[in-house]
């Protein structure tokens, strides 16, 4: 802004400066010309002082000229200036600096012609006889002597004259160019200082300083222009603080969002990804961000689909696998962004995982395989052996008897098949509600063993309790259940030794142990035996009248109760299961 005030100043000293100079070289030329004229003015009027005197004594020309001579000589000293008397036909009569006899003839003089003919004339040139420049006035003198009275001076004298005055005016227009530059930087100072404060409030509002103003001093175009800038301050200010929000709000979508949201330009670039992002892809958002979509994740798929709807400006709605940084289904949702002339400038991407609906489409496909398979034997069967009743074998009373014998127990499995899908349905959808009371769960216990107890000793089993007395606040029926399964489990898979069962009362939880020294799971099943349908001895388990939904049943009731079950196994050595279960019923999962 300095630049703009050194500016004006020198603009307006340049301005002022040629129009001094111009006005002085007018001046001159005027005050020149007037001073001319103005002793022109004296030489004539001298001039006709002399001419008086001629007319009134008209003697002095015809007697001896030495009286005119005299005359004028009289007067040159007088007048300090240098005096002619010319005939009509140009001799010269008298001089003041010659002898007028070796004089030439002046009839051709410039002055004396002018004169002759009736006019004042006025000459400066080359005097010879003097050998120098002069100023010559002659005038014509009337009446009985006609002739030409001629004065003249020293043109240096006029110019001496001329320079002291040219000086006297430099000194006093320098003197005044002086005064003026200083009033034309202040002025220039007046003019650019709002103009500076301006720009000083725009370079702050540029900075995000919304808040600065400028001082409205005057009503006039600068003011108008703080008045502006002020009037675009307020509206920027309103107008980021709307953009601000928008970002706090589209950042507190994005960070909170389970989805994740990737944006890539038309480069290829991505410019934006949120939190959600790092789990799906596997990459920090920080590592992510400013590079080529092929480095995040490194996903073939998924940059297949970025690069396509690029290059198409199609929208994209499928599902893709990825297998970094673990295996994952992703729908994917890709929209690109396209401007005002058609043109794709970039593609936002939606990732949402749904491995776990793949996992439970998964696991409905096969739990309804299951259900068929496990519907279609007993069903199979009790149809088979109707159909042969049926063709005639109703009357053999012993072959009626097994096959009804059959029937009854294809139809019994049946029936319990349907009531552990209906329970575990129940438990799942947490439309059964659990019963609370206080339960024994040591008595509870012992009724459950003592149902068993007949068939553990028909095996040749033996069966050891270790019961602490506990009470808790439990659904008495829904751990009858679960003791049953338990028990009968281990009963089903254990041909020789003992099954031991223990209960331990822990502060606040119950802890329940059912040990068998069973055929044992391998390690690799263990993780699967909690799986609806999911058998180890299939065999054996389907001789047995088993459903495959008693350890599911198991979990889901305990997990209902806020607690968790363990299992732990060796082939051949024996099988235990944990139950940990808290006293009093709490909505927090132990």
């Amino acid at each position: 802004m300095n630049k703009l005030r050194y500016r004006l100043t020198l603009t307006y000293i340049i301005l002022i400066g040629v129009a001094f100079i111009s006005l002085a070289f007018f001046l001159t030329n005027l005050i020149e010309r007037a001073y001319i004229d103005a002793v022109g003015n004296r030489l004539a009027k001298e001039a006709n002082f002399i001419i008086k005197q001629i007319e009134r004594d008209n003697s002095i020309i015809t007697e001896e000229s030495n009286l005119l001579n005299q005359l004028v000589k009289d007067y040159s000293k007088e007048l300090n200036i240098r005096i002619t008397i010319i005939d009509m036909k140009g001799n010269v009569l008298a001089d003041t600096d010659y002898y007028y006899l070796e004089m030439d003839n002046h009839g051709s003089r410039p002055e004396i012609v002018d004169a002759v003919s009736g006019k004042i004339g006025k000459e400066i040139r080359y005097s010879n006889s003097l050998g120098m420049e002069m100023l010559y006035i002659a005038i014509p003198i009337k009446g009985e002597f006609s002739g030409v009275v001629r004065l003249s001076i020293p043109s240096k004298e006029i110019s001496t004259s001329i320079e002291t005055i040219w000086y006297s005016l430099i000194f006093g227009l320098v003197f005044l160019f002086i005064i003026i530059i200083v009033i034309s930087n202040k002025m220039a100072y007046m003019i650019t200082l709002p103009i500076e404060n301006i720009t000083k409030i725009a370079k702050k509002i540029t900075n995000g300083d919304y808040s600065a103003r400028a001082l409205i001093k005057s009503q006039d175009e600068i003011g108008q222009l703080a008045v502006a800038l002020n009037q675009m301050a307020n509206s920027l200010k309103k107008q980021i603080d709307v953009i601000h929000e928008s970002e706090r709000n589209l950042s507190t979508v994005l960070n909170n969002m389970a989805h994740g949201v990737i944006l890539i330009d038309q480069q290829g670039i991505i410019k934006l990804a949120n939190p959600a992002i790092e789990w799906l892809l596997g990459d920090s958002i920080v590592d992510i961000v400013g590079k080529y979509h092929m480095e995040a994740g490194e996903n073939d798929s998924l940059s297949e689909l970025i690069e396509r709807s690029l290059k198409t400006g199609e929208s994209l709605h499928t599902e893709i696998a990825i297998k970094y940084p673990v295996r994952k289904f992703l729908a994917t949702n890709l929209a690109p962004i396209i401007d005002e002339n058609g043109k794709v400038n970039g593609v936002v991407a939606v990732l949402n995982d749904i491995t776990k609906l793949k996992r439970l489409e998964n696991m409905r496909t096969s739990f309804v395989a299951n259900v068929s398979h496990e519907l279609r034997t007993p069903v199979t069967a009790i149809k088979g052996f109707t159909e042969t009743l049926l063709d005639g074998e109703l009357e053999d009373e012993e072959t009626s008897k097994a096959f009804l014998q059959i029937i009854y127990k294809e139809s019994d499995r049946l029936h319990r098949l349907i009531n552990d899908l209906l329970d575990l349905s129940k438990i799942e959808l947490n439309q059964d509600i659990l019963n609370y009371s206080k339960v024994n769960v040591k008595k509870l216990m012992e009724s459950v063993i003592e149902t068993f107890r007949p068939q553990i000793v028909k095996r040749g089993l033996a069966i050891e309790e270790k019961l602490s007395e506990v009470t808790a606040d439990l659904d008495e029926d829904r751990i009858k259940q679960v003791m049953i399964n338990l028990i009968n489990n281990a009963l089903t898979y254990t041909t020789k030794g003992k099954i031991t069962i223990y209960l331990v009362d822990q502060e606040d939880y119950v802890k329940i142990i059912v040990r068998d020294t069973g055929i044992g799971i391998p390690k690799n099943e263990i993780a699967r035996i909690f799986e609806r349908f999911y058998r180890v001895d299939k065999a054996r388990s389907r001789d047995s009248g088993g459903t495959g939904l008693g350890l599911a049943i198991v979990k889901h009731i305990i997990e209902s109760h806020q607690g968790f079950i363990q299992v732990e196994s060796e082939v051949g050595v024996g099988t235990s299961f944990t139950i940990i279960i808290p006293k009093h019923k709490t909505s927090k999962k132990y």
